[in-house]
């Protein structure tokens, strides 16, 4: 349905209020902290982000929405989600100075739907799954895969794409942002077709095997990639987009020598990471998979690399193999103190993941414990540039206000250290 002249001047006045914020001083100064720690250029403080799209409900209740037709309240929600962020977390995400909108791609990774037992509280659905493998054994039910193909939707994205602009464009550009995602994870691939058990099994009873299905899954996600870059759907990301992980892709870097205008998959600031080998060894590691990571990121510019795996036993090892790697993820798990000495003066961000309890575990903030383990950080990370992002937040329990308390005590220690 197409939005109302009522709807048309809400979404107006808030788009407004947004580009004010964009442009603010404010911003300004984020932008440079962001710019001298994504550059490695010194001289800037730690940067902080929590990322809260996971409960956005909590930031912006249905009640607080005055549109009512779809497309409408599908912008009004982005854009006092993106302000009320702002101004209940003061972290340092930056405001748009657009409005981004993605191609609509449509991908069929295997050639089969991927069939889920979704699980129930009571007789409430809830956010956990688990997924009927099609693999069981890899020799037996290899056949079943089918490699990836894929379509966009041009008419559906320009129409999209036009009637936002007539609602909002002349004070926010629409701006069309995308890269491929998804298939860049390649044991999270893996995961969708077999299970872990199954898995850990084949590596000693279909080594073959394991070579095979990772290939398999590394031309698919080659595949998609190409496809992006053939069809001209992927954009410059170097600056101030968000990489879906609450960290930011921006350098100087990139694009890399040659951009004529056109982006090429060298010029792309990509994300991947093996979560699922978390209980292989290293030596497994190197043998099954990092030869397929390896090959996966020569294709992108530059990469982020990891989520809650640790890393401490395989970054010199293995990962430090990837030149192009320029962040990594520092989970709880991950031993921060060799970490910190592995990167020391090295032009790759130390990106540490918070523990999500902090936010996410009940409704009082730990402020004593958060201190403490901020300290913590700084101190092994000290010759590294550091960024904390807050991640995998289920809920705030309606307490918004310790959004910014968190902040201010990331902030303070992270400042004076």
């Amino acid at each position: 349905m197409t939005a109302n002249q009522k709807e048309k001047v809400r979404l107006r006045e808030l788009a407004k209020q947004q580009l004010e914020m964009a442009h603010s001083q404010t911003m300004d100064a984020i932008y440079k902290r962001q710019w001298n720690l994504n550059n490695a250029t010194g001289g800037t403080d730690p940067v902080v982000r929590i990322e809260t799209e996971n409960f956005v409900h909590e930031l912006v209740p249905d009640k607080t929405i005055q549109c009512e037709t779809s497309l409408a309240r599908i912008i009004e929600r982005r854009l006092l989600f993106l302000m009320n962020h702002h101004h209940l977390t003061n972290d340092d995400r930056l405001m748009p100075k657009t409005y981004s909108l993605e191609w609509i791609v449509n991908v069929d990774p295997y050639g089969f739907p991927i069939e889920k037992d979704i699980g129930q509280l009571g007789n409430k659905h809830t956010n956990s799954f688990s997924i009927r493998h099609a693999i069981d054994s890899i020799e037996d039910d290899f056949h079943k895969l089918k490699p990836l193909t894929v379509s966009v939707d041009r008419l559906g994205t320009e129409s999209l794409r036009a009637q936002i602009e007539d609602l909002i464009g002349d004070i926010l550009p629409v701006e069309m942002v995308g890269w491929p995602k998804g298939v860049t994870f390649l044991t999270r691939c893996l995961l969708d077709l077999i299970s872990m058990e199954g898995l850990y099994h084949a590596l000693y009873d279909e080594p073959d095997g394991v070579h095979r299905i990772m290939e398999y899954v590394l031309n698919n996600a080659f595949a998609l990639m190409d496809f992006f870059e053939k069809e001209r759907i992927m954009y410059i990301n170097n600056d101030a987009t968000d990489m879906g992980n609450s960290t930011y892709p921006m350098t100087d870097a990139l694009p890399a020598p040659g951009y004529t205008g056109v982006p090429r998959l060298v010029d792309m600031y990509l994300r991947t990471d093996s979560q699922e080998t978390v209980g292989v060894s290293p030596a497994m590691f190197d043998e099954f998979f990092l030869p397929y990571y390896m090959r996966l990121c020569q294709r992108g510019g530059l990469w982020y690399y990891g989520c809650c795996e640790p890393v401490h036993d395989i970054w010199e090892r293995s990962l430090s193999k990837i030149a192009n790697i320029r962040k990594i993820s520092i989970s709880k798990w991950c031993d921060e103190e060799i970490m910190g000495g592995l990167l020391a003066n090295k032009p790759i961000v130390y990106s540490r993941k918070l523990d999500a309890l902090f936010l996410g575990g009940g409704f009082e903030l730990d402020a004593k414990g958060l201190k403490k383990y901020i300290e913590a950080t700084m101190r092994y990370a000290k010759e590294c540039q550091v960024e904390f992002l807050a991640r995998e937040i289920p809920s705030i329990y309606g307490n918004t206000a310790k959004l910014r308390d968190a902040v201010d005590i990331i902030r303070g220690v992270a400042y004076s250290s």
